[in-house]
């Protein structure tokens, strides 16, 4: 029995799909139904259901993948213990991160690092939404304000606060507010991320109810969009920093702004720490300071 089929098996019962086990893996999904009919033969049994619409565990199969999922969860272990007595860290390292906090703190020093570990293979993917590290086999998650999902490892890494802000072209047109209600005769530009995306909380307790002029569901785009001049906008301080130093943008309502949020750095909970995952936290933790 070959243990690459195991552990094809194992990702295809937690993804519930073929389609998306051979996305995951980068192979055809003939491939993996050839991996899993392989398995199936071996063994003597029926360990899938396949529909036209989804996959499904026998009975057999949902005890077979339990037990194999605790194997494969100790020879990780011991990867990982190998790792991390190993002197140079090395192998694969899958990084999630947000657009704009990896523009300011990763990219600039991605060269600085991988001089230092050569070894180490880089896959920095980027996105706004908080995914699963187990089931996207994602090492660190890091400069997100939200935490994270599943059995993770999770750490504050540094502080941020939103900016309500935006152009001067904006508010010669439209006028500066004064007082947060003031912005119900504004165009608010909304992330459709945040939930609710219609609200603004200022200390110490008024909501403000709103009406978005445009819903967005990407930072950078509503950057854009207060650029232009389209309205107003909650964002990141690291996001704006640059266009309220240039001028470009203004900070509306300083007076009440909330509270700092937290930007976190997070990984699988496992025994053991790959020197790959720990080498690069500290690194870029050093250049956040």
């Amino acid at each position: 029995m070959e243990f690459s089929n195991v552990q094809t098996f194992v990702l295809i019962a937690e993804l519930g799909s073929l389609a998306a086990a051979a996305r995951q893996l980068g192979v055809s999904s003939a491939a993996i139904s050839k991996q899993t009919t392989k398995l199936e033969h071996d063994l003597g049994v029926q360990l899938l259901i396949r529909t036209t619409r989804k996959i499904e565990l026998t009975d057999i199969g949902r005890s077979y993948y339990h037990q194999c999922k605790r194997i494969m969860e100790e020879v990780e272990i011991a990867s990982a213990l190998v790792s991390q007595l190993k002197s140079t860290p090395s192998g694969k390292l899958k990084i999630f991160s947000g657009r704009h906090f990896a523009a300011t703190y990763i990219v600039p020093y991605l060269k600085e690092f991988l001089q230092k570990y050569p070894q180490v293979e880089i896959n920095l993917e980027l996105g706004e939404r908080i995914p699963d590290l187990s089931t996207e086999a994602i090492d660190v998650l890091i400069g997100l304000s939200i935490s994270a999902v599943g059995d993770t490892i999770q750490r504050k890494i540094a502080k941020t606060r939103y900016v309500l802000c935006a152009s001067k072209g904006y508010l010669k047109e439209f006028g500066v507010p004064r007082k947060p209600r003031d912005l119900l005769k504004h165009r608010y530009l909304a992330h459709s991320m945040r939930k609710p995306d219609d609200e603004l909380v200022f200390p110490p307790h008024e909501n403000i109810k709103l009406t978005p002029y445009l819903r967005v569901n990407d930072t950078q785009t509503m950057l854009n969009l207060a650029l232009e001049g389209l309205g107003v906008a909650m964002l990141h301080d690291y996001v704006v920093k640059k266009y309220l130093e240039q001028g470009e943008l203004q900070e509306l309502l300083s007076f009440c702004q909330g509270a700092e949020l937290p930007l976190y750095v997070a990984y699988p909970h496992r025994k053991f720490l790959p020197s790959k995952v720990r080498c690069f936290i500290d690194f870029i933790l050093e250049k956040i300071k």
